[in-house]
């Protein structure tokens, strides 16, 4: 059987070797941390929809504004509407 590595692999065991990695000191603290991470990530949902042109930019231009990426404002828009937090401007008494 041959044993044969490709140029990702080969890169990382050289990197092992060259003692460039450095020992976790909370290793089930940060277990726990990274599983959680996936946790909520499989609780998530994926939801697809389609913006005009016109909502698109302005989403594109707000995370811009704010330097964050466009799903991020998406998602805290809708969120924010789910909560009643964002209210439309037809609704608002003057």
């Amino acid at each position: 059987m041959v044993n044969s590595v490709n140029s990702e692999e080969q890169d990382l065991l050289e990197s092992v070797e060259n003692n460039e990695w450095t020992s976790i000191e909370n290793l089930s603290q940060e277990k726990q941390r990274y599983q959680g991470y996936a946790q909520e990530q499989m609780a998530q949902k994926e939801i697809e929809f389609i913006l005009s042109a016109q909502d698109t930019q302005k989403i594109q231009d707000l995370a811009n504004q704010l330097n964050q990426s466009i799903p991020d404002v998406t998602r805290n828009i809708i969120h924010k509407y789910l909560q009643g937090e964002l209210v439309e401007k037809t609704s608002i008494t003057q």
